[in-house]
């Protein structure tokens, strides 16, 4: 699946299971699926893996970008959540390991270990260090991106660091009919999902 597909399921996926109700919570969901969904990918490997990292990288950073502005303009909550549940050093001590496991997850081989079960729980653990509120929907959405590359042609060691039981269901391709039919319905549920949470929780 590419990157604009496995950003938009799992941020579709994530609002529906979590069902945000006030502002900040819908903003911490949105930032932490949107990275969330994508991070797995730092391990793809060849020529294309700086471009690909790169890309990885932008999310992340436009996604905290947006938080910041939104957070500075509209006063949410979002600050004094991050001031209740964290500090300065578990900020740092939380980012320092998901760099550390980032670096290491980089080395690994495509679809190993940031696509494994292992990946997810250590990389949670980083997002739980920094902020526990984050740390489900950040979960949701990186097994959303496992569970769609299921499908693909190229088999997931989802037990990682066990070789086998290896996934694949062989049933479409990166840029197949189907990954673009995913991609425009995760879209669609993403913007329902948005006007259904304005009209409830801020409208109504």
């Amino acid at each position: 699946m590419t990157k604009n597909t496995h950003l938009a399921a799992g941020v579709a996926l994530t609002l529906g299971i979590i069902r945000p109700e006030t502002p900040t919570e819908l903003a911490i969901c949105l930032a932490s699926a949107s990275i969330g969904s994508v991070i797995s990918d730092i391990d793809v490997s060849t020529s294309k893996s700086r471009k690909e990292l790169n890309k990885i990288l932008v999310i992340s950073v436009i996604t905290i970008c947006v938080c910041v502005l939104i957070e500075s303009i509209l006063h949410i909550g979002i600050l004094e959540m991050i001031q209740n549940q964290s500090n300065i050093t578990r900020i740092l001590l939380g980012f320092m390991m998901m760099l550390l496991i980032c670096c290491f997850g980089v080395n690994t081989s495509h679809r190993t270990f940031t696509h494994s079960i292992v990946g997810v729980i250590t990389l949670a653990g980083s997002v739980f260090v920094m902020l526990p509120d984050a740390t489900f929907a950040f979960a949701v959405s990186m097994l959303s991106h496992i569970l769609l590359d299921f499908f693909n042609t190229k088999k997931v060691q989802f037990f990682y660091p066990l070789k086998k039981p290896k996934i694949c269901f062989k049933l479409c391709k990166a840029n197949s009919p189907a990954n673009k039919m995913i991609f425009v319905l995760s879209t669609i549920i993403v913007v329902i999902e948005i006007i259904l949470f304005i009209w409830i929780h801020i409208i109504a």
